[in-house]
């Protein structure tokens, strides 16, 4: 009975780490994981994501031709 539930611990932890996995990446690109001075988050703006998005377009463009 104890091993039982060792297995339910163990599969429940990796699928939580799996999950974790997932969801800490997206986190961090928006910022919210991102320190910034004086502890508050990083916070980015709008202008500077525009233009960022745009180069990408661009260059994204430049790759297909």
């Amino acid at each position: 009975m104890k091993s039982d539930l060792w297995v339910v611990f163990a599969v429940t932890a990796a699928f939580m780490g799996f999950l974790i996995g997932y969801g800490v990446p997206p986190v961090q690109e928006v910022g919210l994981l991102a320190m910034g001075h004086g502890g508050a988050a990083a916070v980015e703006e709008p202008a500077d994501v525009e233009a960022a998005m745009e180069q990408q377009f661009e260059d994204l463009q430049n790759l297909m031709k």
